[in-house]
């Protein structure tokens, strides 16, 4: 008869399993930010904390995504406050929300590339990405607030879509091949 491995010694191993899930969740949300690291150790560290209340059996994942993202929301407000990133919160908590339920539509490989090209944008594209698409913020607007032209806009949106889809392209196809 084998030993039951006690709860602690389980949740060890649910934390080490679901690593490059929480790296691919923060990265998701934080694309080329210097701070990924530092918010998946504070998100590991206050899991660790909190393990008396997550109960075994049910989705640890589930669990650790909601403690990261409060981590992720923190690090957005400090940057806000530091006025290193121009992308409105409502904005981001809908990329939280999109990211979290997998309303992407992609295969897990197709969202690993594109996070990753997303990475690669300069800030200002990946902004104009964001407030576009995940934000959800209509042409014409976005336009205004950004002090451009649609049509401008319109153009740079499409270069930058062209970008990322070459991207994800050239990222899957070197996965494939791999």
């Amino acid at each position: 008869m084998t030993p039951q491995p006690d709860a602690e010694e389980t949740f060890v191993q649910l934390v080490v399993t679901h690593q490059p899930a929480l790296r691919a969740f923060v990265l998701s949300l934080l694309p080329g930010s210097p701070e990924v690291d530092d918010v998946i150790q504070e998100t590991n560290a206050e899991i660790w904390k909190k393990r008396g209340d997550f109960r075994i059996g049910t989705n640890f994942k589930s669990w650790m995504f909601s403690v990261a993202k409060f981590k992720v929301m923190s690090s957005w407000r400090d940057r806000k406050r530091r006025k290193e990133w121009a992308v409105p919160e409502e904005t981001l908590v809908k990329l939280v929300e999109r990211v979290e339920m997998g309303s992407l539509g992609e295969t897990e490989t197709k969202q690993e590339a594109l996070r990753h090209c997303l990475a690669q944008l300069r800030p200002v594209d990946r902004g104009l990405i964001l407030r576009r698409y995940i934000g959800e913020c209509g042409l014409a607007k976005l336009a205004t607030d950004v002090g451009r032209s649609a049509d401008s806009l319109k153009v740079s949106l499409h270069r930058i879509r062209m970008l990322l889809r070459g991207c994800v392209g050239r990222r899957i196809k070197s996965e494939e091949t791999s």
